[in-house]
């Protein structure tokens, strides 16, 4: 019977056998930005969602400050566009009366044909500018909504540019400083 000799250790150490592995997560740039601030030193142990490098958005603030204001002026063109069409519909009842009036006073003998031509053709020239309308204000509403889609992609520039850490993990390297310009894809 051979029996195996424990080896002894200190009370509170355990031995076993294994391997650990690690991941090594690089926290890059999206697109060239100047570094603003880093958060974080080597060392750290930083968690999922932590802000670890803020890079520099002014360009990217005032873009977004440029596409907010096209959003609002996009917004001003469809409210003016829904006014046209308001007073053009007002403007065709109005043609529609003054034809019926003057069709009855031709009917009478006590007005014109020229007349009734002339509100005939004012009432025609006034529903084709409604028409019209109606197609500047399906113009204004795209242009709403690419104004704002425009916002929002800026406003995904500018969130990209917070670094967070992806994982529960220690920072092993800090490769850039407060003032570098990191390429696209340049690691923090």
């Amino acid at each position: 019977f051979y029996a195996k000799k424990k080896a002894a250790l200190p009370e509170g150490i355990v031995s076993g056998n294994g391997r650990v592995e690690a991941k090594l997560v690089d926290l890059a740039a999206k697109e060239p930005l100047r570094v603003k601030d880093i958060l974080v030193d080597e060392g750290d142990l930083v968690k999922p969602g932590q802000v670890l490098v803020q890079l520099d958005t002014v360009t990217l603030d005032a873009e977004l400050a440029e596409a907010n204001a096209s959003v609002d002026a996009a917004k001003e063109r469809l409210a003016l566009a829904r006014a046209s069409i308001v007073k053009q519909k007002s403007e065709i009842a109005l043609a529609e009366i003054e034809v019926n009036q003057a069709s009855k006073l031709e009917q009478q003998g006590a007005g014109s044909q020229r007349d009734l031509d002339v509100r005939r053709t004012e009432l025609e020239t006034t529903k084709a500018t409604l028409a019209e309308s109606e197609a500047t204000l399906k113009t204004a509403t795209q242009q709403v909504e690419v104004a704002r889609a425009n916002a929002a992609t800026i406003q995904t520039r500018i969130d990209d540019a917070t670094l967070k850490s992806p994982v529960t993990g220690r920072v092993l390297y800090r490769l850039a400083e407060a003032g570098e310009v990191l390429g696209a894809g340049g690691k923090a």
